[in-house]
C-alpha cells in the first residue's frame, strides 16, 4: 500500500484497513453485479466514504452475499486485506454482526 491512503472498514466486530485502490476494486465489483443488494452496499460504502471516519457496514444476508460475489469479481490474486474481507463475508450474518 506504499503511501496510498487507507480507510478503515468495519464488518461486525472486525476492523480492516483498505487502501483507496482496494476500496475502488470492491466498488467496481459491486457495480458489475448490477443487483439491488450490490447497489445498496456500494451506496453505503460511497456515502460513508464521503462522510469520513470508519466505514461501518451492517449488511443483510443478501447484501453480505453481494459483497462476497463482488470480491470474486476483483482481479486475482486478492490482497491480504481483501482475502480477509472475503473470509469475513463467508461467515454467517449473525457471526458477522456479533463478531
Amino acid at each position: 500500500m506504499s503511501g496510498e491512503a487507507t480507510r478503515q472498514v468495519a464488518l461486525g466486530d472486525e476492523l480492516l484497513a483498505l487502501s483507496s485502490g482496494e476500496l475502488e476494486q470492491v466498488l467496481a465489483g459491486l457495480r458489475r453485479l448490477d443487483t439491488r443488494d450490490a447497489a445498496t452496499v456500494a451506496e453505503q460504502i460511497a456515502a460513508l466514504r464521503l462522510a469520513g471516519g470508519v466505514i461501518r457496514l451492517t449488511p443483510t444476508e443478501a447484501e453480505l452475499a453481494a459483497l462476497r460475489h463482488a470480491l470474486a469479481e476483483v482481479p486475482q490474486p486478492l490482497s491480504a486485506v481483501l482475502r480477509e474481507l472475503a473470509r469475513l463475508c463467508a461467515r454467517e450474518p449473525a457471526e458477522v454482526s456479533n463478531g
